[in-house]
């Protein structure tokens, strides 16, 4: 199971965009980018047709294996050059060990504003590998072997909750937004999105109760085990659906009631708000696994397991064989099944966005990670974010001061250059310390900031100016 381990580190080396876009999250420019967030941002966007070109998402954290800080240089750190050829170290402190991966690929997608209406489509390629509450005695064991660590025979382990899952899918479907309240300065839009989904891998493992002492290099003895594994690899092995439901309240710097972006019958000119207040629930959905899909139940399981070491888990989808070994026949109850069910990432995102003038923004962001209502998913993070940023038309700049479950504070930036934007979340990556998380992004784009309407009438009129006059 080693690769499960260290699949974060590698995957890092062709990271391009990372998990929680904190530095994009409020932007006003973005909309294909912030739908996938809150679908109500693409309403009165300030980009009329926005359209993804190419990009990459990755978002790596974990609190176990890491390389070291003292042996990369900054040369290094930018060219990802973190050693990956060398053995990472390892955080032995005895507390329960956690890694989270979320790689997501945006394919071509798009959103575009007609009036008070918006619409788009969304297109995306998505894994996450989630390992939760793995007492380090077992994510020793799985990282270098159980039979390679004699400090712990002899020594009975009860593991617990312990939650293994790996889920890859594609997804696309249409996104819309509309105003739904418009009275005075006061602005409420709602937004939602529904998606079909593929599944191209799902592998969990959930255990409840293993108890087991490793008695020496060739028996393990399992006293009680206690657990569900299920597995299913190849496109299509899993279909289902997912929907995103958003809304955001804006207050304006005056009379809304007529406004209507991107208009030519109100002057084509765009109102900014004093401030804005979002939230959503993100990732409400499943994935049926029927393809070649299997799913164990196991109770009561106690057995000798001999030559042990010659079972491994050096791949995710290896982790239903490897519990699958561990039994010999009349120990351990089963059951099985030929389908299951795996819960998406259900999330809910809030966020506040307040206009300080002259192009500079205050705001703040939250996600919370709902655990599966299914009997397996991953599950996301907690996150909380302050985020000051600076945006124009062909530019754009945050900087995110964000904590992730309250464990450490991690401080990134964002730029938006015309049709590139590139960021991290952790700029302590790329410049000290030892790397335990990573993540880094770039997007490429094209997006039209008016519509060939409005352009056209533009040098006949004199817009209003973009930057608020305050009372």
């Amino acid at each position: 199971m080693r690769r499960i381990l260290v699949v974060g580190f590698c995957l890092f080396t062709v990271s391009l965009f990372s998990q929680d876009r904190l530095g994009l999250s409020n932007s006003n420019y973005m909309p294909v980018t912030t739908v996938m967030n809150n679908p109500s941002s693409i309403v009165d966007s300030y980009t009329w047709l926005d359209i993804n070109l190419v990009g990459a998402s990755l978002f790596f954290e974990n609190n176990y294996l890491y390389m070291e800080g003292d042996k990369l240089t900054v040369a290094d750190r930018f060219q990802f050059k973190f050693g990956f050829d060398k053995s990472p170290g390892e955080n032995l402190s005895h507390f329960n060990k956690n890694f989270f991966v979320d790689l997501t690929v945006p394919l071509p997608s798009a959103s575009v504003v007609i009036g008070r209406q918006s619409g788009g489509w969304v297109t995306n390629f998505r894994t996450m590998v989630d390992l939760e509450g793995v007492p380090y005695q077992v994510a020793q064991g799985l990282y270098s072997g159980f039979a390679n660590l004699p400090q712990y025979f002899n020594q009975k382990v009860d593991a617990q909750n312990l939650r293994i899952t790996q889920m890859s899918w594609l997804e696309t479907g249409p996104s819309f937004g509309s105003f739904v309240y418009s009275f005075d300065e006061d602005v409420i839009t709602v937004g939602g999105s529904i998606k079909m989904l593929w599944g191209i891998t799902g592998v969990a493992a959930k255990i409840d109760k293993w108890s087991y002492t490793t008695v020496d290099k060739n028996v393990m003895a399992i006293d009680d085990f206690k657990a569900t594994v299920a597995g299913a690899v190849g496109f299509g092995c899993g279909t289902g659906m997912s929907a995103d439901f958003g809304i955001t309240y804006k207050r304006f710097f005056k009379w809304s009631n007529h406004y209507r972006p991107n208009d030519i019958r109100k002057s084509c000119n765009r109102m900014p708000y004093r401030f804005k207040v979002m939230a959503a629930i993100i990732d409400l959905g499943s994935i049926k696994f029927t393809k070649d899909a299997t799913l164990t139940t196991y109770e009561n399981g106690k057995n000798n397991w001999q030559n042990y070491t010659n079972s491994s888990a050096n791949t995710v989808d290896a982790v239903t064989s490897f519990f699958g070994q561990m039994f010999a026949p009349n120990t351990v109850t089963t059951t099985t099944q030929n389908s299951f069910t795996m819960g998406l990432p259900t999330s809910i995102t809030a966020g506040i966005d307040y206009n300080v003038g002259y192009g500079f923004y205050a705001g703040a962001s939250t996600m919370i990670g709902l655990p599966s209502f299914l009997l397996l998913g991953p599950q996301r993070q907690f996150q909380l974010a302050v985020i000051p940023r600076y945006e124009r038309k062909f530019f754009e700049m945050s900087i995110p001061i964000s904590t992730l479950n309250f464990q450490d504070l991690r401080v990134g930036l964002m730029m938006r250059m015309g049709f590139i934007t590139i960021g991290t979340d952790r700029l302590n990556t790329f410049l000290f310390g030892d790397v335990y998380a990573a993540d880094f992004f770039l997007l490429l784009k094209m997006p039209f900031h008016t519509s060939p309407k409005c352009e056209d009438r533009t040098p006949k009129r004199k817009l209003a100016p973009y930057c608020p006059q305050f009372r």
